[in-house]
């Protein structure tokens, strides 16, 4: 089951804007949460990680000295940056907050990291829902639940739509697949918005002038 928000066409303008404006931001940032482990709740943020690290740096009020790092040294700050991280996201299930701990930090040579969290489902309670204030606009929310994967895109600091969890873990291959389909889907629908936008502004451009 797949739900799209109808304020997505907006909200994706809006990142669209943003990146094209601001250059490197969180605007592609991707927040993947499954069932890994029986009653083990895993957590991927996917984004860019110098944007993720001067963000983070701001809310901690501490800045780095160096403004090329490696992508160990993007690593090391991102694991520094933890405290803060977990302070500014909310993954609850029912009325319970998970104690999210972390599981890995990953970053690649074109700067863009995985970081996994993981916490334990509370017994008796499955409706999952997620909180961040570390993203200012828009970004892409993929749960999968007990229906099947969830899309949802978040503004800012919204609360997403509580999603059922199974207390099992998903296959590897249902896994392997909702990997895919997030890369694949987010990919055509922005380039698909993309195309929208342009052309509205193209049309604009010629009413304007006559």
């Amino acid at each position: 089951m797949i739900r799209v928000p109808v304020l997505l066409l907006a909200s994706a303008v809006l990142l669209v804007n943003a990146a094209t404006t601001h250059g490197h931001t969180l605007a592609g940032t991707i927040i993947s949460v499954s069932v890994s482990r029986p009653e083990i709740v895993t957590i991927t943020i996917a984004a860019e990680a110098d944007p993720l690290i001067t963000k983070l740096e701001a809310l901690a009020g501490t800045s780095t000295a160096d403004s090329v790092m490696t992508s160990a040294a993007r690593r090391a700050r991102i694991v520094s940056l933890l405290p803060t991280l977990l302070a500014n996201v909310e993954a609850s299930i029912g009325r319970q907050r998970l104690a999210l701990e972390l599981q890995d930090v990953v970053v690649d040579d074109t700067a863009q990291t995985e970081i996994r969290l993981r916490g334990r489902m509370p017994p008796d309670a499955t409706a999952f829902t997620w909180r961040s204030t570390f993203v200012v606009g828009a970004y892409r929310m993929t749960i999968v639940g007990r229906a099947g994967e969830v899309i949802e895109w978040l503004q800012g600091s919204q609360t997403s739509t509580p999603v059922d969890l199974d207390s099992q873990p998903a296959s590897n291959e249902r896994l392997a697949l909702q990997a895919n389909i997030t890369r694949i889907g987010h990919g055509l629908a922005m380039g698909a918005l993309i195309v929208y936008f342009v052309r509205r502004r193209r049309a604009a451009q010629r009413l304007a002038g006559g």
